[in-house]
């Protein structure tokens, strides 16, 4: 008998998760060994970027959400680990990276709980997904207008003022996110 096969939609989700993990991985590596001269601080980075996306995998195959928030902390400190070895004090990158890092998330927790026995309702759906292209862009809106108040005016009050106001409003942001869309009926 042969082993039941995940629905299409949670499959596409795995995949597309799996191979924007492993692009994110890959990047910052790839970053790192452009810039780096320590081939210690390299191997570190690689290290901690095939540990986030075999989490990654892992949480897909075996559909365990509970590591999928633990991947994806592992993928963001390989990117701040590469960032902060090279020596860069500004990363126009991070906003791909941020948002990458977001439809990761997003998707491999999509695809766990499209695997389980719960029913999908359409109107939650859209509104997760709606949900996410705000976080999106809102979050690429809010780092590139931080990146470019960085950029031309460094170290000062107001940049400073500005920049946590920006946190506070993503922080907010994905607590709006968080919030519980309503659990959806199992399926008889």
């Amino acid at each position: 008998m042969a082993s039941p096969r995940p629905a299409p939609r949670a499959l596409i989700a795995s995949l597309a998760a799996a191979v924007l993990a492993g692009a994110l991985a890959a990047a910052a590596i790839l970053h790192a060994d452009a810039d780096a001269e320590n081939h210690l601080l390299v191997a570190a980075i690689a290290a901690v970027g095939v540990a986030g996306l075999l989490g990654i995998v892992a949480a897909l195959t075996w559909s365990l959400s509970d590591l999928v928030g633990w991947a994806v902390a592992l993928l963001a400190a390989q990117y701040a680990i590469s960032v902060i070895g090279g020596g860069a004090a500004l990363d126009v990158e991070a906003l791909l990276v941020g948002v990458g890092l977001l439809l990761v998330a997003e998707l491999s927790y999509a695809a766990c709980e499209w695997r389980g026995p719960h029913a999908v309702d359409a109107s939650v759906e859209l509104r997760r997904w709606a949900r996410l292209a705000t976080a999106g862009v809102g979050g690429a809106v809010a780092g590139a207008g931080a990146l470019a108040l960085a950029g031309a005016v460094q170290g000062s009050v107001p940049a400073l003022l500005i920049g946590a106001t920006g946190v506070v409003g993503l922080v907010g942001l994905a607590t709006w996110l968080g919030r519980s869309t309503g659990e959806a009926p199992p399926v008889p």
